[in-house]
């Protein structure tokens, strides 16, 4: 197949995939019912991407809703990934979720999973990462094997807040860069996996995750004020013995016309291992847009972001209407700072609240612009780091990133 016809396929592929989660964000019970109309009784979905380890991974997979059983979903998936090691390319995940009471608000579910995982989900999506890798010879996402099983309860408040309890047991697996390849960007090279000094360690893992999310937004795609915040607690054992808290905290605040301020807060500490799989990175793509990606590493990490955008109204009476797309675009101004660190660099038991020997002024910061298309579809940031003076901007494009 010709390369640019490869891209395409795989393009297609990405664009209809389902997301994932990770630290930071937080998988909900997914809803069968769309503009109040039950689900089809066989509907079918992929998961296929790209990436530096397994290349291209198509997958395919179908849901069944037993018309007899209300609320039932039984669910499965399977798929290859072409250039991942051998033994290694067959992935594929089974289950099932049963909801319950009026308006679904409790469900319960389990699921067996099989699949090449990342921490990063809250960076970046995974599809929008596989655009980077086809496109533009980048992967930023980091990965480990995870095999195993997982139960959960979810209840959903008013269908806005969310109470969930999370029992799993896994396997990791360590991964290697096993392919170079992309359209463009012929003469750069993938990152290794994984970028940092601190490998991922194999072993087995059970994990008890408890989630609270408060959504007091008017909107949650297309948020004009409220507040939103959510609280993950975890505690593993095995061969990991870990515990770890994650804090995420967002502010919508309209101001002017159609002018708008954001601010989000993200906190996380975690105990008990100095494995790559359990650290928290910073840096880069998502989050501190100014430094490389994945410059800071740690067991405690903080970010805060703010921005202001302002929206189409202002910009109208900018005479720049003969450029094609200028009445969907929207701009605004951004600064933010952050640190990942460890508490102590040769203790991973060190406390869950053990901050270490950490000052204001080692946190890192930066400065930029974002330009937004058709309500941030497509969006353009210049950012430059403010801890030295002879870096370039940092110009990042994103594709339907929210905030």
């Amino acid at each position: 197949m010709p390369r640019k016809s490869l891209g395409l396929f795989i393009l297609l592929c990405c664009l209809i995939q389902v997301p994932a989660f990770a630290q930071f964000k937080i998988e909900r019970a997914r809803e069968d019912f769309f503009l109040g109309q039950q689900a089809r009784q066989v509907t079918f979905y992929t998961n296929s991407h790209f990436n530096r380890v397994e290349g291209l991974y198509l997958n395919f997979g179908a849901k069944y809703h037993p018309r007899p059983i209300t609320g039932l979903t039984l669910f499965g998936d399977v798929g290859y990934g072409f250039k991942n090691e051998k033994g290694k390319r067959w992935r594929g995940n089974a289950g099932f979720t049963q909801k319950f009471l009026s308006a679904n608000q409790l469900t319960v579910g389990a699921d067996y999973f099989n699949r090449i995982d990342s921490n990063d989900d809250w960076l970046v999506g995974e599809w929008e990462n596989s655009l980077a890798g086809i496109f533009f010879h980048e992967d930023f996402m980091d990965y480990f094997g995870k095999k195993g099983a997982r139960g959960f309860v979810d209840y959903r408040l008013l269908q806005a807040h969310t109470l969930r309890v999370e029992v799993s047991g896994y396997k990791y697996d360590r991964m290697q860069r096993n392919t170079n390849w992309s359209l463009f960007g012929g003469d750069k090279s993938y990152a290794l996996n994984t970028r940092a000094a601190y490998p991922v360690i194999p072993g087995n893992e059970q994990s008890l995750l408890l989630i609270s999310a408060f959504d007091w937004r008017d909107n949650p795609i297309f948020p004009i004020v409220g507040w939103y915040a959510d609280v993950q607690l975890e505690k593993t054992f095995g061969d990991f013995e870990t515990t770890g808290m994650f804090v995420t905290l967002k502010r919508y605040q309209p101001t002017f016309s159609d002018q708008k301020f954001q601010i989000k807060l993200l906190a996380g500490t975690r105990t008990g291992s100095h494995a790559f799989q359990h650290l928290l990175p910073l840096g880069g793509l998502g989050n501190l847009r100014g430094y490389r990606e994945k410059e800071f590493l740690g067991d405690r990490a903080v970010y805060l972001t703010a921005n202001y955008i302002i929206g189409q109204n202002w910009l109208h009476h900018v005479p720049l209407q003969f450029i094609p797309i200028w009445e969907g675009v929207s701009m605004g101004v951004f600064a933010e700072t952050g640190l990942a660190w460890f508490a102590d660099p040769n203790n991973p038991k060190a406390g869950l609240f053990d901050f270490g020997v950490i000052k204001p002024k080692d946190f890192q910061s930066d400065v930029g612009f974002s330009i937004f298309v058709a309500e941030n579809i497509l969006r353009v940031d210049i950012a430059k780091r403010l801890d030295r003076g002879h870096d370039d901007w940092r110009v990042l494009f994103r594709i339907l990133d929210k905030f």
